[in-house]
Order: structure tokens, then C-alpha cells, then sequence
């Protein structure tokens, strides 16, 4: 069990009668405050499913820290989202768990950046990715979900 009243540790263990929204109010107002950027957040949860899974936490993350993203009507992705390539796309050079900012949207087209590398995915590709404000443990086991 860890010591939790150190104060010198980068690790915290906060209670809460409602853990999803304490984990966007920590990722919209403490983090920031700290001089991370909520790009910069990368939440892990140990489970896809249920109000702290990564399914739900990247909803309510989403609209906490990319209200105001640019949004088409039918995807889910907005302007700036972080999002993460779920299978292996030989053709594009890309793979499972690497991690992507919305760079750009149109009706007919996502293009996605990490490092200076732009992707185009048109509308029938876009279930090659998915809202990546936060993932489970396992996923980000051996992926680069955690790099960025």
C-alpha cells in the first residue's frame, strides 16, 4: 500500500463520491493551473465501460476540454480532439495505440497530426480511431498511447 501522505510524491489518492467528474475537473482546472495542457493529459482507466470506463471519460472529457472544437455533424471527432489509431494501417504508416490530434476536419475528411506527420482518413476509415483523452491500462501497455 502506497504512503499516501507524502506531499514530495507525484502520486495522489483523492476520494470522491463522484470520481468522473473529479477526474475532469482535475484535467480542466488542476492540471492547466500546474502548466500542462490538456492536450498534453493522458488519462488511465482500468476498463473500457461504466461511468469511469474510457468509453464515458472521454465524453465528459471531450466536452470539458474541447467544447469549442470545430464539429461535423455525424463524427465524432472535433477540431483538436486527441485521438488513437485502433488497428494496424500498413497502407498509411500507421499503427495500434499511436495518438493523434484532430488537425483538421471536413465533410468528407479527418486529417490527423503527431510529430509533424499529417493522415488523411476519409469518413469510411473513421472507425480506425477513437476519442483518446483517455484509454484503458491495457491498451496503453506497449503502446504509444503513453508518449505523448
Amino acid at each position: 500500500m502506497p504512503y499516501l501522505t507524502d506531499h514530495d510524491s507525484d502520486f495522489l489518492f483523492i476520494e470522491s463520491e463522484n470520481p468522473a467528474e473529479k477526474i475532469v475537473e482535475i484535467c480542466r482546472e488542476v492540471l492547466p493551473e500546474q502548466g500542462i495542457k490538456p492536450v498534453d493529459i493522458q488519462v488511465l482507466t482500468p476498463m473500457r465501460r461504466g461511468d469511469t470506463g474510457a468509453n464515458a471519460l472521454n465524453q465528459f472529457l471531450q466536452e470539458a476540454l474541447n467544447l469549442d472544437g470545430a464539429r461535423i455533424a455525424g463524427i465524432n471527432f472535433r477540431l483538436g480532439d486527441r485521438v488513437m489509431q485502433v488497428k494496424n494501417n500498413y497502407e498509411k504508416s500507421v499503427f495500434n495505440g499511436d495518438i493523434w490530434i484532430v488537425n483538421w476536419v471536413d465533410a468528407g475528411e479527418v486529417m490527423v497530426q503527431f510529430d509533424g506527420k499529417l493522415v488523411a482518413y476519409d469518413t469510411s476509415e473513421l472507425d480506425e480511431l477513437v476519442l483518446a483523452y483517455a484509454t484503458t491500462i491495457h491498451k496503453a501497455q506497449g503502446s504509444g498511447a503513453t508518449r505523448s
